[in-house]
């Protein structure tokens, strides 16, 4: 067995950070690295298996994401079983926003856009598995990934306790012996997950059918909230965001992402007569700044390079 090891305890404090981004990317797939503390501290441990990878990670406070141009760069698809294990992070892939604590654990898919954020010191395991292996498993994947599994509810205590001993035992099981570990990780993880989304996910279909359609129809509306969402539709705030999370959606992130697609196709396909801030504003958004930075969290590039693909120039 080979367990490979990284830290920053050995290199200069000014080029932590991008020595910890090169490390990241050469252990855990490619990922854009952004913010972090001056004086920056992370170490990896890793072990391969087969054509599945486990590895742990002790960082402090920083973001990064993977965008369109990081997704093309990793070749095959896997998926990742993330499992906090001290300290929190903000995960967000598509819709959904998972906050993790310790015992916490959540899925993520490599062939979709995913960004996080560390939030305190923090130490985690990622189990890194072929996504056809997963789906063997886990047929609905795109219906739970991002979705957070609650260390402390149903299976979770179960599943927390199994995925700390994985983690102890890292460095002494096997290949053989760790193969079939894993194999029985997933499943298990796949149970807990059916125990917490199994069922009544699908509960209110109608009601947010009707809502989805409404916000559609009003995203160029700058003035689109919860509270008005609730209102136009005779259900109350706290009803609203409980349709969205049953689905591991909030309202809010639901509505700047369908706002950021319709300004991508825009841009896509420019029209000379529009500017980047005149299709932000029409979608809904009233400030440039902050629309451009959502952009480029949510697709790896700025509005401005979108509109210039097409050969037009930023006005």
């Amino acid at each position: 067995m080979r367990i490979e090891t990284w830290g920053t305890a050995e290199v200069p404090t000014t080029s932590r950070f991008d020595a910890w981004s090169q490390a990241l990317n050469a252990t855990l797939l490619d990922w854009e690295l952004i913010g972090h503390a001056k004086d920056f501290n992370a170490d990896l441990k890793a072990r391969s298996v087969g054509d599945m990878r486990l590895v742990g990670c002790r960082c402090d406070p920083c973001e990064g994401f993977r965008s369109p141009v990081q997704i093309e760069r990793t070749g095959s698809d896997f998926v990742g079983i993330l499992f906090e294990l001290s300290g929190s992070e903000l995960v967000r892939q598509g819709e959904r926003e998972a906050l993790l604590g310790p015992g916490d654990f959540v899925i993520w898919d490599s062939s979709r856009s995913m960004q996080f954020r560390v939030l305190e010191p923090l130490s985690k395991m990622t189990i890194l598995v072929p996504k056809v292996a997963m789906q063997r498993f886990l047929p609905n994947l795109d219906e739970v990934a991002g979705m957070r599994i609650d260390g402390t509810e149903s299976l979770g205590p179960l599943v927390g306790a199994h995925l700390r001993q994985l983690c102890a035992g890292l460095g002494t099981l096997e290949d053989e012996h760790l193969q079939m570990v894993i194999h029985m990780t997933m499943e298990l993880v796949c149970a807990g997950i059916g125990a917490r989304y199994g069922r009544g996910t699908e509960g209110g279909a109608d009601k947010f059918s009707q809502v989805r359609r409404f916000i559609l129809d009003h995203l160029a509306d700058p003035d689109l909230s919860p509270a008005t969402i609730a209102a136009s539709n005779s259900i109350s705030l706290r009803y609203l965001h409980k349709l969205f999370a049953a689905r591991g959606a909030s309202v809010s992130r639901w509505i700047l992402k369908q706002r950021l697609e319709r300004c991508r196709q825009a841009l896509s396909s420019y029209n000379s007569d529009r500017s980047v801030t005149d299709v932000a504003f029409a979608w809904g958004f009233n400030d440039a700044s902050h629309f451009s930075r959502s952009f480029k969290l949510e697709f790896g590039q700025t509005p401005r390079s979108v509109m210039n693909s097409t050969g037009g120039a930023e006005r």
